[in-house]
């Protein structure tokens, strides 16, 4: 069975608690080990969507633009 693909906001949920538990003192290493990876990986697909969906509101006010003139 795959997983569920998560939502921006809950990819971002999951990145606060992940910044929460490093800044936790108590936080075991090896749990920091993952946590820093699994962050890493969170904000490089964040990134990605931003940008997608940056480039396709720019295209929808293109689109817009164009059919002004």
């Amino acid at each position: 069975m795959s997983k569920k693909e998560l939502s921006y906001e809950e990819k971002v949920a999951e990145l606060e608690d992940i910044l929460r538990r490093l800044d936790d003192a108590e936080t075991p290493i090896d749990t920091l080990a993952k946590d820093v990876k699994k962050g890493a990986g969170l904000i490089k697909e964040l990134d990605h969507k931003l940008r997608d969906v940056e480039a396709q509101v720019r295209d929808v006010f293109a689109d817009l633009e164009s059919e002004e003139d």
